[in-house]
């Protein structure tokens, strides 16, 4: 890649017949760009593009080993919602379903009928992890129709029918909403997570229907567990507070680390004001370059203990609980949600 390529590659939702001079201008004075470029040229120096293309070329698992041990990150977790994994990946790492790969364009399931369909999608969730060693689900439903979210079979199968669409296929709300409902309950029979999109995206997030708090009813009284994915922010105290509230939320803070790197060290510290620390999460939102990832582990670690000397400071917590707080944010929480072994 040539410098051009690399920082749009690290951009959200821009094609090729999209980028003129004024998005290329945005996107290079973005706060999220000026930190990787600058931790980029600290790792690999002034020409760090050359270095990193001659690195790749050389040997492209040994560069990502060399990002992964530089940010101390021992695992993943991937959404396989971009496509299929390419490449070999050189750490351990759980794969999650995003269900609308089963729903939106072109989507077998409207071809069948209603119970048909629904039985369709179950059995396809539970084979994902019962067979091909799925580490949980995911859904971007906030990118479709929104997080207000009704479990109603009987407006599902009215639903079901309409052919209203739009660019991801067709709108069905109340399907969409009781397959959501599904995944739920099929997630806490097999006792793996549901990642959940809340708060901020692309540009075709319907960001007015994706606050946390529009999913308050459902997981009053839920058993399983459910992630909400970058902490709903800037929505991220709502989050913060449901996940004190109810047993089954957790959150974790991608997305905001680290493409809003005030934002980033803010929403940490405001997540734990409340939020129990067994249930907040670090996490990236990497996609297409190992570099976001890279660059998410090395900004949270400085974060969380910026943080985390306040609370010491304040004698909240003490040196030996911030170890043990570092610890479950970081690394174990993950590991017992996700079941890594």
């Amino acid at each position: 890649m040539d410098e051009k390529e690399f920082m749009m590659a690290s951009a959200e939702s821009w094609r090729e017949d999209e980028i003129g001079i004024d998005v290329l201008e945005m996107n290079k004075w973005r706060p999220f760009y000026l930190l990787l470029r600058n931790q980029m040229k600290k790792l690999l120096g002034e020409n760090f593009i050359e270095e990193r293309n001659r690195l790749i070329r050389d040997d492209p698992i040994k560069y990502l080993k060399l990002l992964f041990d530089d940010a101390k990150i021992e695992g993943l977790v991937i959404d396989e919602g971009f496509g299929e994994k390419r490449g070999e990946i050189p750490i351990k790492y759980k794969l999650l379903y995003r269900i609308e790969k089963l729903i939106d364009r072109d989507s077998k399931l409207f071809s069948l009928p209603f119970d048909k369909a629904v039985e369709l999608f179950e059995e396809t969730l539970r084979r994902k992890v019962r067979e091909e060693n799925y580490g949980g689900f995911k859904s971007i439903i906030a990118y479709r129709t929104g997080l207000k979210i009704e479990c109603n079979e009987v407006r599902a199968k009215e639903d079901f029918v309409s052919t209203g669409s739009e660019w991801y296929g067709r709108r069905a709300k109340a399907f969409r909403d009781y397959l959501f409902c599904k995944t739920m309950e099929i997630a806490k029979e097999l006792k793996v997570p549901f990642q959940v999109h809340t708060g901020a995206g692309d540009r075709d997030i319907k960001f007015e229907l994706s606050r946390p708090s529009y999913l308050t009813d459902l997981v009053r009284r839920y058993e399983g567990k459910i992630v909400f994915v970058h902490g709903g922010y800037p929505y991220h105290r709502e989050t913060a507070w449901m996940s004190y509230l109810f047993p089954s939320v957790y959150l974790d803070l991608s997305q905001v680390t680290p493409f809003a790197p005030l934002g980033s060290l803010n929403a940490l510290e405001e997540v734990l004001e409340v939020a129990p620390f067994n249930k907040v999460m670090y996490g990236s939102d990497a996609f297409d370059l190992p570099e976001i990832a890279w660059l998410a582990g090395k900004i949270f670690f400085k974060f969380l203990e910026e943080v985390l000397n306040k609370l010491e400071g304040l004698e909240i917590i003490n040196d030996e609980d911030k170890k043990e707080i570092v610890e479950m944010i970081t690394n174990r929480t993950a590991k017992i949600l996700y079941n890594f072994t």
